[in-house]
């Protein structure tokens, strides 16, 4: 009898490349005892089903960081598969408009110099975002 895979579960992140006026860019901590915890991380979040990707990285920024933004073009995208899911995640190039990025949600965040990127331990998802960002990779 052939076995018959089950299908992943999919969901679509977004998340947001964000600098500040020394060109540093915003990373944010999982929170430990969640997926990938400990982990960091560009801002963002899941899209709800219906929602725009630029509507879903607004709402998840203004949630977990209480900042307004805008978002402007899209970086790149990157699949992470596990054996029951996977997740497509949309790069975004953002810009704040107003507040200050602070954890709401209890997660730690920190401005990166890019060339500091590589040192920190990022979802997978992420890896080829750092090389892109360090000029490592063309875009």
């Amino acid at each position: 009898m052939a076995h018959t895979k089950e299908p992943k579960r999919e969901i679509t992140v977004v998340a947001a490349v964000i600098r500040d006026v020394e060109g540093r860019v915003l990373l944010t901590q999982r929170p430990k005892g969640r997926h990938m915890g400990g982990l960091w991380e560009f801002p963002g979040g899941k899209i709800n089903r219906g929602e725009h990707p630029t509507e879903a990285l607004i709402r998840e920024l203004d949630e977990e960081l209480g900042i307004k933004i805008a978002v402007d073009e899209p970086l790149t995208f990157a699949v992470h598969e596990e054996h029951d899911l996977r997740i497509l995640l949309l790069f975004f190039r953002a810009h704040i408009l107003a507040g200050s990025p602070r954890g709401r949600e209890g997660q730690s965040l920190r401005w990166v110099a890019v060339s500091d990127l590589p040192s920190y331990r990022t979802p997978p998802a992420d890896a080829r975002l750092v090389r892109l960002l360090g000029g490592n990779e063309a875009p």
